[in-house]
């Protein structure tokens, strides 16, 4: 069963929070001036940006899915 919820999904759920650390750094990169460092991750940054949308339905099939009673809840935890 595919689940669109993160709370069943930690790796979905550690990946968002790399994304969203990564649109804070292009934010900042944008406002930094062109010199060496800046550059090199400028143009990597964009790259794991796009990659986040290229894995996330990879991510849906390889969670581990709602469980199916109060039992399996516990196990997981």
């Amino acid at each position: 069963m595919y689940v669109r919820s993160s709370s069943f999904r930690p790796i979905h759920q550690g990946i968002f929070w790399l994304l969203l650390a990564n649109l804070l750094l292009l934010g900042w990169i944008g406002c930094q001036p062109v010199e060496a460092p800046f550059v090199t991750i400028g143009q990597i940054s964009p790259f794991l940006f796009f990659f986040f949308f290229a894995i996330t339905p990879i991510l849906g099939r390889v969670g581990r899915g709602i469980p199916n009673s109060y039992m399996e809840i516990q196990k997981i935890v």
